[in-house]
């Protein structure tokens, strides 16, 4: 895969959480997946934890705004890291959020295709 591959891996990713689709997340990541929160959240481990994770921010937050850029792509053998800034708008129990950070998915190659393995937010 080329660097714009990841990028879109990544784009469509997002569009599944964004649009609620989250059944369509198991496309995307692993089955041993571990999800890292930021400010030592505890982690989790597994396909099922994450994308419950995803449910949980939408079920209370409308998402107003997502917009990514500053996008890096590193591929060595069967491993791939993508890096990008993100900057998010929500509402939630009647107050407005912003926030902006830093996203960072380690890929796997698992198969013929592609798996998130690891997945962390870097607040900035």
């Amino acid at each position: 895969m080329l660097a714009a591959d990841f990028i879109s891996f990544a784009d469509r990713m997002d569009r599944c959480w964004m649009e609620g689709r989250l059944p369509e997340l198991a496309e995307f990541l692993a089955e041993d997946v571990v999800f890292v929160a930021p400010a030592g959240t505890p982690r989790s481990e597994g396909l099922a934890p994450a994308i419950e994770s995803y449910r949980q921010f939408m079920s209370h937050a409308q998402v107003n705004r997502f917009q990514t850029g500053d996008r890096i792509v590193t591929v060595r053998g069967d491993t791939a890291v993508i890096e990008y800034r993100w900057q998010m708008d929500w509402t939630a129990a009647g107050a407005d959020h912003a926030e902006n950070g830093r996203e960072v998915l380690v890929l796997a190659r698992r198969g013929e295709g592609w798996r998130v393995v690891w997945r962390t937010q870097i607040p900035q």
